[in-house]
């Protein structure tokens, strides 16, 4: 736990939560924080959140704790692209009651290599357009957003029996709520994309077994995610079925496309998904499959 900006006697208007299995995430860290004391908006306390999994209970042992009436989480490899994101995520809370989570888009950090800037063009979630208005989007994410403390309350806070899903099912649950889920305009934040293609299909390999192990203990929490900016259908469901034939479509489209860092990415994540099926256990959370969330 750390605090910032604000005497420990005054409550702070925000509280911003960062989950973190060790507080340090290779550096990711020290450098979030760094970006988040630039910030404009001071108004602010700190809640970091150490050695506490998976990702939604670390998050909700930071909303108990938290004095702000509006909470903004960060992951705690993301770090603020500029000076004023608080500030807009603020204001659009402020400006629109109808606003449940307003979050910031995510793009390419500077320092970015030759493979993440590759596949900063192949996969529009590590690469999320910046817009200039309020929009509806499910590209709003725990990488960077904002809510206030009692509407997060309100529709149950986060859950803590999954490993992998948080986003979704956050925003479903805000949406038949009556809420809206948008893109704040210009807040940005940079988000470290995987570095070469171990870590990449690493990555997705992880995300498969993720989904299998939701599909196959808690399917309840299994929603779609669209990856376009302008797809306002938000159809949280589709079946099983559905799914495992569009996989292969998907996989054609990427290699005729010549997006083939899409294509090794969806081979690990059935790779992924075909072991989690068949070898994922139910007490994989109580066991701390930490690192679906936390890597």
């Amino acid at each position: 736990m750390m605090d910032a900006a604000k005497p420990e006697t005054m409550a702070p208007r925000v509280t911003v939560i960062i989950p973190s299995w060790d507080g340090h995430r290779n550096g990711c860290v020290p450098r979030l924080l760094e970006s988040v004391e630039k910030q404009t908006f001071r108004d602010y306390d700190v809640r970091l959140v150490k050695g506490v999994s998976p990702q939604g209970k670390a998050i909700n042992q930071g909303a108990a704790e938290a004095r702000g009436e509006i909470l903004i989480i960060l992951d705690d490899d993301s770090r603020l692209a500029d000076d004023t994101v608080f500030e807009t995520l603020v204001r659009v809370l402020d400006e629109d009651a109808s606003v449940g989570m307003a979050g910031a888009s995510i793009v390419l950090p500077p320092e970015s290599n030759a493979f993440q800037r590759r596949a900063a063009l192949q996969f529009p979630r590590f690469n999320t357009p910046v817009v200039d208005a309020v929009t509806d989007s499910d590209l709003a994410c725990h990488g960077c957003c904002a809510m206030r403390a009692e509407i997060f309350h309100a529709v149950g806070r986060e859950r803590e029996d999954i490993i992998r899903g948080l986003d979704p099912d956050l925003r479903v649950r805000l949406r038949r709520a009556g809420y809206r889920v948008v893109l704040a305009p210009n807040a940005r934040i940079y988000h470290p994309l995987p570095e070469n293609w171990h870590k990449l299909l690493r990555m997705f390999f992880r995300n498969g077994f993720g989904s299998a192990y939701a599909q196959k203990f808690q399917p309840d929490s299994v929603y779609e995610t669209h990856e376009e900016l302008s797809d306002q259908s938000f159809q949280p469901r589709t079946t099983l079925a559905f799914r495992v034939l569009r996989f292969p479509m998907r996989l054609v489209r990427a290699v005729f496309s010549g997006q083939f860092l899409r294509f090794g990415a969806y081979m690990a994540y059935g790779a992924g998904y075909v072991w989690g099926y068949f070898t994922a256990r139910e007490d994989a959370v109580g066991r701390g499959v930490k690192s679906l969330n936390q890597s």
